[in-house]
């Protein structure tokens, strides 16, 4: 049984929201004449007495604008709303190198970053070369990456890793070149940050891919693979739904930051297409 320290509270930071049409998320279109959705954008921090863990690290203004994404505040400001600073935070884990999830890593000089060699192989690669597959990618967050890499500041993995006590990664892939998944013990058991494994609560109970495939085949193991980490359905979390924010307990400190480790409010999607 793992120690008490080996336990973490696990947050997710609302910093962008915005409505996009439906046929942007979905590889099936959807009726046509179905209007806009939601997507929000997060961050999440993983921290116990021990150890501040931040997975992601948002867009910045300069790419979600090229991109008309709507910022409602700095990643790093919703950082500092729950009192975490670049200074307390030793370890920051990218689940992949897209353009809403790799920002501001200039501003963590002396942070180690955990990533999928698969996923720097990918972003730095020939595929790169390629419009349509480089357009998730802002290739200064790249940039940032490869200096990093140089200062002797990345962890690579090799599929899935115990990356710190009670913090393990698990190589997904399809989304992405080398998408991983965090897996976080927590006091309610084993959680699971899907990050773009699966967008949306939907995008699993309905079987309908995202519309950004490196490898389709791995995609849908994924949705398999993220419940098969060991945690109960209503904690495992997806990477964009605005459910979670309905779902989850707020941050007695912050309105746009959701307590996972709490569990949810009440039954989640998932929580209940399991039971069906």
């Amino acid at each position: 049984m793992n120690e008490p320290s080996e336990f973490y509270e696990v947050f997710a930071l609302e910093y962008g929201r915005m409505d996009r049409s439906s046929r942007d998320f979905y590889l099936h279109s959807p009726d046509p004449h179905e209007g806009p959705r939601k997507i929000v954008y997060y961050l999440w921090v993983i921290r116990n007495d021990r150890r501040t863990v931040v997975v992601d690290l948002g867009f910045d203004r300069r790419s979600g604008d090229a991109r008309g994404r709507v910022m409602l505040r700095e990643p790093m400001a919703a950082l500092e709303a729950i009192g975490v600073t670049q200074q307390d935070v030793e370890t920051i884990i990218i689940t992949h190198m897209h353009y809403d999830h790799a920002g501001h890593g200039h501003e963590f000089p002396d942070a180690t970053f955990v990533v999928q060699e698969k996923e720097i192989a990918y972003c730095t690669g020939k595929p790169m070369s390629y419009p349509p597959l480089r357009h998730s990618f802002d290739v200064e967050h790249v940039a940032d990456m490869i200096r990093a890499n140089f200062a002797s500041r990345v962890a690579f993995v090799d599929g899935d890793k115990e990356v710190l006590p009670g913090i393990s990664v698990h190589l997904i892939g399809g989304h992405s070149g080398g998408l991983q998944a965090v897996r976080v013990e927590t006091e309610k058991g084993p959680l699971v940050l899907a990050s773009d494994a699966a967008h949306f609560y939907d995008t699993v109970i309905e079987q309908n891919p995202f519309t950004i495939i490196v490898n389709l085949p791995d995609m849908c193991a994924g949705w398999d693979r993220i419940f098969e980490l060991g945690a109960e359905p209503g904690l495992v979390v997806p990477g964009h739904d605005p459910l979670v924010a309905e779902l989850y307990p707020r941050h007695p400190d912050d309105e746009m930051t959701l307590v996972l480790s709490e569990g949810p409010l009440r039954e989640t999607p998932w929580q209940a297409w399991k039971k069906a």
